[in-house]
This record gives C-alpha cells, sequence and structure tokens, in this order.
C-alpha cells in the first residue's frame, strides 16, 4: 500500500483520544518530574552551586528533589514566593524564590514556574466518567 492510504478507524469515535489521555495529570499515572537545577542564596544574595535534580508536580505539591548522587535535601515549592533575585544578565530563565527553609534559585522560566504553581494549586483531579462537555 502506498503512502496515503484510507485508515480503516479514520471518522470511526473508537479511534478518537479520551479526555486525559492526551496529556498525564500531574501526580498521575505518567507523570514525569521536570528537571531543573536549584542553588541555595545567601543572606548577601551570593548563590552555591547549581543542583541537578527535578520537579515533581502532583496536587498540592511542586517538590524539587535532587538528581542521583547530588546530596541535597528536598525543597517544597508549592507555597514559595518568586522575589527580585540578583541580576542574571542574559540568564532570565532563573527564577528567585523565597521558601520556609529559606532563598533559593530555580533554573526555570518565571512565568513558567507561577503557571506549575497555579496548575497545582487547583482541586485535585479525580477520576471517573469523562464529562463530554458541550458535545453531549
Amino acid at each position: 500500500m502506498g503512502l496515503f492510504h484510507k485508515d480503516r478507524n479514520q471518522g470511526s469515535p473508537g479511534g478518537w483520544i479520551g479526555p486525559g489521555q492526551s496529556m498525564p495529570q500531574p501526580g498521575g499515572p505518567g507523570a514525569r518530574p521536570v528537571p531543573a537545577r536549584l542553588r541555595r542564596l545567601d543572606a548577601a544574595g551570593q548563590g552555591g552551586d547549581w543542583l541537578r535534580g527535578a520537579l515533581r508536580l502532583a496536587p498540592g505539591s511542586l517538590l524539587w528533589e535532587p538528581g542521583a548522587g547530588v546530596h541535597a535535601s528536598p525543597v517544597e515549592l508549592a507555597a514559595a514566593t518568586v522575589v527580585p533575585g540578583p541580576a542574571l544578565g542574559r540568564q532570565a530563565m532563573v527564577t528567585s524564590l523565597q521558601t520556609p527553609v529559606g532563598l533559593f534559585q530555580l533554573e526555570l522560566d518565571p512565568v513558567l514556574f507561577e503557571m506549575s504553581q497555579e496548575l497545582v494549586a487547583g482541586p485535585p483531579v479525580q477520576p471517573g466518567p469523562a464529562d463530554p462537555g458541550p458535545w453531549a
């Protein structure tokens, strides 16, 4: 058969993607950690070494966890406050954060970080029958 052939499932409702199948829900099955580096800042705003790790999103939690071989404690960032950080020149992809355990910089765009906070702050996703919405 050639490259352009009729797919026998084309147009059939059974071949459609259902709600929630195309994108994993935060903290749900298939949710993957987002790689992100983090470093602690001292009172003078001087940063330590960047530490490899990943953000894990779950309802009510935005947890940075250190990568394999990195000796650091996880840091909860769901309630962190974005604060003005030291001038980093062209490094606009860094977000300075105040948390209950100290001041940190996260290597992530500030707008994307705030969107992640909003995502995890929403109500937990309840598994159940899909809502057909206006298509019912």
